[in-house]
């Protein structure tokens, strides 16, 4: 690559380095819910912000959100998106995100779920993980605490929604 490419970024765009801490790895039981069970574990291994490193399952349903229409104007709203629930068995093929503090100090988890069905054979689906997405046989998580930065949800005047900042900020080119 040449050595005076410059890319022009948004003055918007935010950056920063941190590390990896400590890695909370995750069995959930038959039966449990995905999502408020990794916030109550987050709770219970004090960690507040991190990134989803994997995630595997067998899911009994998954709950999922995806956007759907763009508005002519931020927010997006609700009928801007499209809620779905899957009904299983379900294989999860991959799971990422983020856990950040929200702006009333609630834990924030921004997750992303792929996952495959039995039948149709291997149809696969996607989205944004919801409450009510139910473990099958077993779902296996790890997150990785995140060191030597500090990451929050903060209410962000140009998309009027909760997006990820980071503390100190990377000084951008």
């Amino acid at each position: 690559m040449d050595a005076d490419f410059t890319h022009a970024r948004n003055p918007r765009t935010r950056a920063g380095v941190g590390g990896f801490g400590r890695v909370l790895a995750i069995r959930l039981a038959p039966g449990e819910d995905v999502l408020p069970s990794m916030i109550q574990l987050l709770a219970d291994a004090d960690i507040a912000q991190g990134v989803i490193l994997s995630g595997v399952a067998s899911l009994q349903h998954a709950s999922l959100r995806n956007i759907h229409t763009f508005p002519e104007q931020w927010p997006i709203r609700v009928q801007d998106r499209h809620t779905t629930r899957i009904e299983g068995p379900l294989e999860i093929l991959a799971m990422q995100g983020n856990v950040a503090p929200a702006p009333d100090g609630s834990t924030f988890i921004h997750c992303h779920l792929e996952f495959s069905t039995g039948n149709p054979p291997a149809t696969t689906y996607g989205g944004h993980l919801l409450d009510d997405t139910i473990v099958g046989t077993t779902c296996e998580i790890y997150i990785a605490e995140l060191v030597g930065i500090e990451m929050r949800r903060i209410d962000d005047d140009e998309t009027r929604t909760l997006e990820i900042d980071v503390q100190p900020r990377l000084e951008l080119g």
